[in-house]
């Protein structure tokens, strides 16, 4: 209880001094301005500023066959990348990695996670009125966990990498009110705003998934949002959907899900230095039930200290009605990221987090989980045009719970490496 205590306080004190130094003038609308919401309000960045992909080595391809000219035309993109890893365990040999999901499903096993390829149309936000999409396919080991109930639930077999997902398939309007303001209406299925981490691996600074990525907080939904932006620094969004990662609902009932995100005016190196988002999804999610709700809170808040470092916070808590054989389940959490950019080679990330599983309804075992991952991430070529979309993730990772889930053991020691190429 000691130890809990010391983390949860440290992890408070940090959340606090953030959220205090982010509170002068707060975020900037998710979608940095480009009309399309891929990746969360927070999220920490381990690239320079400048970085130019997508598009990259696809369309450069067909631009050398005559094909590109009429899809820049039509305003369509095509682009991708490809992620391998590997996970060693260093402190017991047991099949599986208790509370890890995506990257070490399989210990000590190189392993395909994400084969993406994306075609999209970015709306252009200066225009009175336009229209994009996005179509995001995956095959590896990661669709099989990250798909949507009633969306290709058996596109592979048993535990191996060959699994196949579409995690976004969706199409945007966008309608001008201002010269700042507008309305973005999005209808399909696409990425949860909630949270720092996300699907896409390109996007995330480490190569191991947090507590809260994987067990606090949904993954995609289905379903029609509404998002305003009243300005630069001001947006707001209400969303009516299918739920938790459900492409069919598993009942007859809606969840509803709202936010907002803000951020400063004042830039450094490329990026508002304050940003903040709030997020809120609530309703049925049990199969058949219609009556008892799962409510989620989430925010989250980054702050850049210098051009080169930043801070993220996330902050998680939800609760569930009458589970069969839980009754009234409760989660909730804190993690911190610091980033620090080096160079256009080389950025690292420290990872810290806590989180809090009453009954054991998420994770699989009631308990109190911290873990602590430190990680760079390698940019070795980032001149050369080919190799400069080729990128190495190393890390370490030490976790700890107040039960024996680590094999028999309160702690897990893991290293870890992924290997991503973009094009």
């Amino acid at each position: 209880m000691i130890a809990d205590r010391r983390t949860f306080v440290s992890l408070m004190i940090g959340g606090v001094l953030l959220l205090l130094t982010s509170a002068a003038a707060l975020a900037v609308d998710y979608d940095a301005g480009n009309g399309v919401s891929t990746v969360p309000p927070s999220q920490p960045s381990s690239q320079p500023a400048e970085e130019t992909w997508p598009p990259g080595l696809l369309m450069t391809g067909l631009e050398k066959t005559g094909a590109r000219k009429p899809l820049d035309d039509a305003g369509i993109r095509f682009w991708g990348f490809t992620e391998a890893g590997f996970t060693g365990n260093l402190t017991n040999g047991q099949e599986t990695l208790f509370g890890r999901s995506i990257d070490a499903r399989r210990v000590d096993n190189m392993r395909l996670n994400q084969l993406r390829l994306t075609a999209d149309r970015v709306y252009d936000a200066s225009k009175p009125f336009d229209w994009g999409f996005r179509v995001d396919g995956m095959f590896g080991g990661d669709a099989k966990l990250v798909h949507s109930f009633g969306l290709l639930d058996h596109a592979g077999q048993g535990n191996g990498d060959a699994w196949a997902d579409i995690v976004q398939a969706n199409v945007q309007g966008w309608f001008k009110t201002g010269n700042q303001s507008g309305l973005e209406m999005t209808l399909g299925k696409f990425l949860t705003p909630m949270g720092i981490e996300t699907v896409d691996a390109t996007a995330n600074p480490l190569y191991s998934r947090s507590y809260l990525g994987s067990f606090a907080t949904p993954t995609t939904h289905t379903g029609i949002n509404l998002k305003y932006k009243f300005s630069e620094q001001v947006s707001a969004y209400f969303c009516l959907c299918q739920g938790w990662d459900d492409f069919r609902d598993n009942n007859d009932a809606p969840s509803y899900m709202t936010g907002f995100a803000l951020s400063s005016k004042e830039q450094i190196g490329g990026h508002a230095r304050d940003q903040f988002a709030f997020n809120v999804i609530t309703g049925p999610e049990q199969p058949d039930n219609n009556v008892d709700y799962r409510t989620l809170l989430d925010s989250t808040a980054t702050h850049w200290w210098t051009d080169k470092l930043s801070s993220s916070v996330e902050g998680d808590w939800a609760t569930e009605e009458r589970l069969p054989g839980a009754g009234r389940a409760n989660w909730y959490g804190l993690a911190h990221f610091l980033t620090y950019v080096f160079n256009d080679r080389v950025s690292a990330t420290w990872r810290t987090e806590w989180f809090a599983d009453d009954t054991g309804v998420r994770i699989g075992k009631a308990g109190n989980y911290h873990e602590n991952t430190f990680g760079v991430n390698l940019t070795p070529w980032p001149a050369h045009d080919i190799l400069k979309n080729l990128s190495f993730r190393p890390e370490v990772r030490w976790d700890n719970s107040d039960q024996r889930v680590f094999g028999d053991s309160h702690d897990q020691m893991t290293v870890a490496f992924d290997v991503i190429f973009k094009f």
